[in-house]
């Protein structure tokens, strides 16, 4: 990624590369290079756990290195597009032309106009027909795979399944292999590999079959800027043993196969140990269903008890959540609590395959409330298969009667947030035969849920009818709709999974153009003799299974999970899974285990309730592409590097407990600094004088202890104390000229005029003094500021009213902050020289 790009756009966190546990490798010495693309922005990929897993996997090999890309964000595609620059890589910023793999993950629908456009901006063709030897193999694999007409016209090939073995074999064969045609050919003939130009025959699905020896990051990548899901995460189990009939992972990750213990608690160890992070989550379809969960849950939560660290069970079905794990989930610090009801009645939910009673319902809530929580989320469904009006009065009611519950027993106020999707019927599924219902039709269900549902205390959220009626259209769409994507590009769509970018109007549009009806696709209905566009894909349960399946939930008939009766899918595993397929025969598998951790509290994390503190004041400095990383990223970034580094940091008391760790006035985005400070709380630590020297090295590249003092725990602080700054300010040279008479006239203005928020304040008292500093090769000014009668004032303020220029051209001026001081008994003073 460009940094000249950088002071230009919004989040340029999203491309300053140099995460703690990334890898740069020398692109000289390797025989294969491969850039994974994820086509959504930075915080969406840096969430998924299948990315970090290829990624180690891929750098772990001596012969290959494994880069990243992300969908740059439309600021940053234009500044691409208008400097004729290709879309590079972020750990070397090498062009992706010049990659020999670029394997693309399609997590959902809606990102397809993302990856056309991307392809576009590295200058790769758009067709796979007129590619040549001397371009990128393109791969694309994920659960949108499971149906790859829509992209076949674009893809070299498709991967189906898990990847974990096959992407080695991938690699290899394409060093072996050199030319193009030859190579898809080859790759053509091994399982789970779908190539479009030559692929005749059905796709067997990949399986890895034991989970318990499966690749895993020894080091996960920590990202800068904060991800949407900013935890350890740790994959339980893979696969699920029930079978909710709308839902496609439970069908295409199916058999179900477990981690051990043992192997979930040495990972989530190291992982913790080498981020910093303070919330752990158990990953999987069904986190509840793993054959251990009960005693996993409360050794965990007896090791990290008083650890300021929280657990999370992101996917829990009610009934598999017992009071002892909600107990001991409570004993943690406590995040949100999720509960997935799907349907509003019973009979709905026997339709889905989801035997969930309201009464079940009521206790687990009961339970919750209890233990703490006064914050419940809620997810429905919409447009289900024979829903009726009685069905959304059921979401109405039950929600009604949760919150009346929750009222009763929460001593704080109550917070439901109730999330409302709609239906898409999914391939590979026992609803794909099935209509989705119109935008009509979900438009006046959703009006008739928020009329309902509007009161204190309950906040619904529905999702996009139109964004919906898309998704539907590409998850059961054929391969003429690959010109149809062709053509919203070219109408300027992106992002269409997110709100401010959806331009359902461009999407008509691009239909239109290419003589299809939009809604023809998403409502309409397959016969079961129906060839269906993703047919020649097995992903291992059978086309008889499913027809059986969708019978069954029109008769309103529960199917067991595998572990009560195996319901015969085609997969050929017994009770939920065998040692092959299924729960780990430990016994067999050989990996590290380390000890657990036996002290009172992991490394850098006081004991609570620890009287021993000392109060230390650290300055560093903030450089180079650092400087880009917003003040609430930098303050995640500092306490998860204390973490690592073993300081004991002291933590706060109260419901939510946060470390002892405070700032200084926030730098702007973009502004490097020689001077910002830090006040942190800490335990008794064995050698302070090795504080800095300690963290420097866990801190990211740019950022550097200079001093430390210990200072007296009564000390003011930073925010409240710090009165003047002083800046060194780069003048780029179109504005060089002229620059004392600039100043001269500046401030001589007897007032100095800005506006914010529609109201025009004075800032000339705030400025103290604006003097040019030249030397041989820049020319520059030092600027002071000061807080004076409560006024202060912004740098780019003063240097658009110096320069007379706007925003963008004032975000191009080289900023530095070279000192602060404090009001210290009437006098200004280093933060650091405390009397």
């Amino acid at each position: 990624m460009l940094e000249d790009f950088l002071p230009l756009v919004t989040r340029p966190a999203r491309y300053i590369n140099n995460e703690i546990n990334s890898v740069h490798k020398d692109l000289s010495k390797v025989k294969s290079k491969v850039c994974l693309f994820f086509p959504d922005t930075y915080e969406i990929g840096m969430s998924h756990l299948g990315l970090r897993i290829l990624y180690h996997i891929l750098n772990g090999r001596e012969d290959t290195a494994c880069e990243r890309v992300f969908s740059p964000w439309t600021d940053y595609e234009h500044r691409l597009r208008i400097s004729g620059k290709p879309l590079a890589s972020l750990e070397s910023n090498l062009p992706l032309l010049q990659f020999d793999i670029i394997g693309i993950t399609l997590q959902y629908e809606l990102s397809y106009t993302n990856i056309l456009a991307g392809l576009e901006l590295a200058g790769i063709p758009l067709h796979a027909k007129d590619r040549v030897d001397n371009h990128p193999v393109l791969i694309a694999g994920g659960p949108c795979a499971i149906n790859p007409e829509p992209l076949s016209d674009f893809m070299d090939a498709f991967f189906i399944g898990d990847a974990e073995e096959a992407i080695h074999e991938l690699v290899e064969l394409r060093q072996k292999i050199k030319n193009r045609i030859n190579f898809l050919r080859a790759l053509s003939e091994c399982e789970g590999f779908y190539v479009p130009a030559f692929s005749l025959a059905n796709v067997r699905r990949r399986i890895i079959r034991n989970l318990e020896s499966a690749a895993y990051p020894a080091n996960p990548m920590l990202p800068l800027m904060k991800p949407v899901h900013d935890r350890v995460t740790v994959e339980v189990a893979r696969g699920c043993i029930h079978g909710c009939r709308f839902c496609q992972a439970g069908m295409i990750y199916r058999p179900y196969r477990e981690r051990s213990a043992e192997r979930i608690k040495s990972l989530l160890q190291e992982s913790l140990r080498c981020t910093g992070y303070d919330e752990l989550s158990l990953a999987s379809l069904s986190s509840g269903d793993h054959s251990n969960i009960q005693p996993l849950m409360l050794e965990l939560a007896e090791q990290y008890e008083g650890q300021c660290i929280s657990i999370s069970l992101p996917s829990l079905r009610v009934g598999t959540l017992t009071p002892e794990m909600i107990n001991a989930i409570a004993n943690t610090r406590k995040t949100g609590f999720t509960l997935a009801p799907e349907a509003g009645t019973e009979r709905l939910r026997r339709v889905i395959n989801k035997p969930v009673s309201d009464h079940e319902l009521m206790d687990c809530a009961k339970t919750i409330f209890a233990h703490g929580w006064n914050v419940l989320k809620l997810y429905f469904m919409i447009g289900l298969p024979t829903e009726t009006k009685e069905d959304l009065d059921g979401i109405i009611r039950l929600t009604n009667d949760l919150f009346t519950l929750g009222k009763r027993l929460s001593k704080r106020h109550v917070q439901l947030n109730i999330s409302v999707s709609t239906f898409v019927p999914k391939p590979h599924t026992p609803f794909q035969w099935a209509a989705q219902a119109t935008l009509d039709e979900i438009r006046i269900k959703q009006q008739y849920l928020e009329k309902h549902l509007k009161k204190r205390g309950i906040t619904i959220k529905t999702h996009s009818s139109e964004a919906s009626l898309l998704e539907g259209i590409f998850a059961r769409g054929d391969r003429a709709l690959g010109k149809v994507i062709e053509e919203a590009v070219r109408c300027g769509c992106r992002f269409d999974g997110w709100t401010e970018c959806f331009d359902f109007k461009k999407w008509i549009e691009a239909f239109q153009k290419c003589g299809f009806n939009i809604s023809d696709y998403a409502s309409r209905t397959f016969r079961k003799d129906d060839q269906l566009p993703w047919d020649y894909i097995q992903s291992g349960v059978t086309p008889e299974f499913l027809q059986s399946e969708y019978k069954r939930a029109l008769a309103t008939e529960i199917t067991e999970n595998c572990r009560i009766n195996c319901s015969g899918c085609g997969l050929g595993c017994n009770e939920g899974g065998t040692f092959s397929l299924g729960i780990p025969n430990t016994s067999e598998v050989q990996y590290e285990i380390r000890k657990p951790v036996t002290a009172t509290h992991r490394q850098g994390v006081s004991p609570k309730g620890s009287r021993l503190s000392n109060r230390i004041r650290l300055k560093y400095s903030k450089i180079g592409r650092i400087r880009f990383l917003s003040h609430l990223d930098l303050m995640t970034t500092f306490q998860r590097a204390i973490v690592r580094a073993g300081i004991p940091i002291l933590f706060s008391q109260g419901f939510n407990p946060h470390p002892k760790v405070a700032f200084g006035p926030a730098l702007s985005v973009g502004m490097e600094s020689e001077a910002e400070y830090l006040d942190m709380e800490i335990g008794h630590f064995s050698d302070q004088r090795k504080i800095a020297q300690i963290l420097n090295t866990t801190l990211p590249e740019g950022i550097r202890i200079l001093e430390f003092r210990i200072i007296p725990l009564n000390t003011p602080s930073l925010s409240n104390s710090i009165c003047r700054y002083v800046y060194e300010v780069d003048i780029p040279p179109p504005y060089s000229h002229g620059v004392e008479a600039s100043i001269r006239s500046f401030l001589s203005q007897p007032a100095v005029m800005v506006e914010k928020n529609g109201n025009w304040k004075d800032i000339k008292p705030a400025i103290e003094s604006i003097t040019p500093v030249m030397d041989s090769t820049h020319t520059k000014v030092e600027i002071v500021l000061q807080n004076k009668h409560g006024i202060s004032a912004r740098l780019h303020d003063i240097i658009e009213n110096l320069f007379s220029v706007g925003p963008e051209e004032s975000a191009l001026f080289t900023i530095r902050r070279t000192a602060v001081y404090i009001n210290d008994h009437g006098s200004t003073t280093s933060p650091l020289d405390i009397l």
